[in-house]
């Protein structure tokens, strides 16, 4: 029972680093003026938090996307803590959100949709346990990768 504990502490911590990471990557999208202006409710500002406003299909497809922006995460942390150079830690980071873009949008989400799902879910404790049911059932799915 601890470790099923353990799991769910780190996958809620990777969905604080995730949102964290995502956010920064939309607001850069934003600034290159290659966003759409924002909806209401999915600026990173937002205070409109409503559960209710997303679909199940929606956050079957942001766990999806979640799931493998977390490995990108991983990944692009441990290629980080191997190297010294910053020149290469820039370019690790900027390689890690470009594939995240691509996970996200693979996933039919732009990221601003992906962005508004992770703070409902950082913002209400029934919908997190909720999205992090989605992606506990993602990570058990053989064609996760898929």
């Amino acid at each position: 029972m601890r470790f099923s504990n353990r799991i769910f502490a780190v996958t809620a911590t990777m969905l604080a680093v995730t949102l964290a990471f995502l956010v920064s990557s939309s607001l850069a999208l934003a600034q290159a003026g290659d966003a759409a202006p924002s909806a209401p409710g999915s600026s990173a500002a937002s205070s409109a938090v409503n559960p209710a406003s997303i679909d199940d299909a929606t956050l079957k497809h942001t766990a999806k996307a979640f799931v493998k922006v977390t490995e990108i995460v991983q990944t692009a942390q441990q290629d980080v803590d191997n190297t010294a150079d910053d020149a290469k830690k820039e370019q690790i980071a900027q390689q890690a959100q470009s594939k995240e873009m691509a996970a996200v949008k693979a996933e039919g989400l732009q990221p601003a949709q992906y962005n508004h799902v992770l703070q409902v879910a950082q913002a209400d404790d029934a919908f997190q346990q909720k999205f992090l049911s989605y992606v506990k059932k993602v990570k058990n799915s053989p064609s996760e990768s898929d």
